[in-house]
């Protein structure tokens, strides 16, 4: 009876939650009106900014010999060179004007920053508190949560060393993810081991459930063939669904550990971080001569511009022993790429300049021809045009590289793809039709609580006969 408890709990949080998940188009992230700009808009082409020449010298002493992107944003209307290290490493910001190293953001920029994020929003409350993301080899990245209130109310993660959004969060994803976490998988704090041990015990525990019943109906076949109508109706439909919700709630209850196995114990190397590139070669060399804003501002055609508003973010990238310049005239949306050494603005990097540039981060190298594809990204809050290629690392990924930046966007191991048909079986998402997804999964669900019902009332009655056949 007590083994019981768990799956009634599973079945009934998994009831709500997939009803939950219809109305959540855009997954835990939510969706946004992003901000094209901070309020305070600085100027990036201001005679006062320290050149890269002079930055490059610090990085230099600092004993960085190249960087994998730099670049030159306003934070808060604070003229700041970003600085990529490498493409797994925490960014280090500096000041434009004076080159003073300012991460960990204060939380006097940091409110800037996120006060400047969200249309019509404006941050109540930061937290901190460290953050797993799948772009960086750090177990945890310094990071703060900022409580949203406003128009749009929400729960966003910043990083503190570049102010780059980590997680977006909406209250009604939020709410599915603390039910998730506290219901479903019975996770109640942030030790995996602790956690996982008791949620995979009561998969156990549930397991031998199923296992004793089968060994019931299996040991009484000969009994049900000599029932009569005198068999009451619970007891013939608990014996006709059980071997149905058996099968069922064992499958689920392995495929459910499994997919938690992916999520939890092994999350990096399911996220892809088995694919980074430990020798990664390449980037800017910081004895390299950049080409001045104003003639990337210069590159830029007319009509793209920010309008009443400057430009508030210039990059410099390479890609082998090319260089390309982009120029943001929107936060959430792809820059204007330009070629550095001919001016010219390019629609797109070619697909064997994006295999090149997944080549020098990702172990391995592309097997086979890029696939256009597109793929959801964080910094953006939107879905941006990508090459797909298969690489040949360790854990055979499929890799998801912008076509305007060269920056992987997404990693997918063969693990990952492998979790994709047990995780349609768990939730029952076998069509994409999440309306008619839900109604096989409820049918599921009904069929493994009507063996659970009719079992507590045969035990109810069972008992009742030993009480009164035992009494005086």
């Amino acid at each position: 009876m007590l083994a019981t408890v768990p799956i009634v709990a599973w079945i009934l949080s998994s009831f709500v939650l997939h009803g939950v998940a219809v109305l959540l188009p855009n997954g835990l992230q939510g969706v946004y009106e992003l901000e094209s700009y901070h309020d305070e808009a600085a100027s990036l082409d201001d005679e006062a900014l320290a050149s890269t020449s002079t930055l490059f010298e610090i990085l230099a002493q600092d004993g960085l010999q190249r960087l994998y992107w730099l670049r030159l944003e306003s934070l808060g209307g604070l003229p700041a060179y970003v600085v990529k290290p490498g493409p797994f490493e925490l960014e280090r910001t500096y000041d434009a004007r004076t080159l003073e190293r300012l991460d960990p953001l204060s939380d006097d920029l940091l409110r800037t920053v996120i006060d400047g994020q969200l249309a019509g929003t404006q941050a109540s409350a930061l937290h901190e508190g460290d953050e797993f993301n799948r772009y960086y080899t750090e177990d945890r990245v310094p990071a703060v949560e900022a409580t949203m209130e406003g128009a749009q109310p929400s729960r966003l993660v910043f990083s503190r060393t570049s102010g780059r959004v980590l997680r977006r969060t909406d209250p009604l994803a939020a709410w599915f993810d603390r039910a998730y976490k506290s219901v479903h998988v019975w996770q109640w704090g942030d030790s995996l081991r602790i956690f996982t041990s008791l949620l995979y015990g009561l998969v156990g525990v549930s397991l031998v459930l199923v296992s004793l019943g089968y060994t019931l109906w299996w040991t009484r076949r000969d009994a049900r063939k000599r029932w009569t109508t005198a068999v009451r109706r619970s007891r013939r439909i608990h014996a006709r669904v059980a071997p149905i919700a058996g099968f069922l709630l064992a499958t689920q209850m392995l495929v459910g550990a499994y997919l938690w196995f992916n999520l939890g114990l092994i999350e990096p190397r399911f996220r892809g971080q088995g694919s980074f590139r430990a020798d990664w070669v390449g980037g800017i060399e910081v004895d390299e001569q950049l080409a001045a804003v104003g003639t990337i501002a210069a590159a830029v055609p007319d009509g793209i511009d920010g309008g009443d508003r400057p430009i508030q973010r210039y990059e410099w990238r390479a890609i082998g022993d090319r260089r390309f310049w982009i120029a943001y005239p929107e936060r959430n949306a792809n820059g204007v790429l330009i070629d550095a050494e001919s001016g010219e603005v390019l629609d797109r990097l070619s697909a064997e300049l994006a295999a090149q540039a997944g080549s020098e981060v990702v172990a391995g190298e592309p097997d086979g021809p890029a696939v256009e594809s597109d793929e959801y990204w964080m910094d953006f809050n939107a879905r941006v045009p990508t090459y797909r290629f298969r690489f040949t690392d360790p854990d055979d990924s499929d890799v998801h590289i912008s076509q305007v930046t060269g920056e992987v966007v997404q990693r997918r191991p063969a693990i990952w793809r492998r979790f994709s048909p047990f995780l349609a079986y768990h939730t029952f998402g076998f069509t994409g039709n999440p309306w008619f997804d839900t109604v096989l999964l409820t049918a599921l669900q009904l069929t493994v609580l009507s063996m659970v019902v009719t079992g507590w009332a045969m035990a109810r009655r069972a008992k009742k006969a030993s009480t009164g056949g035992s009494s005086p």
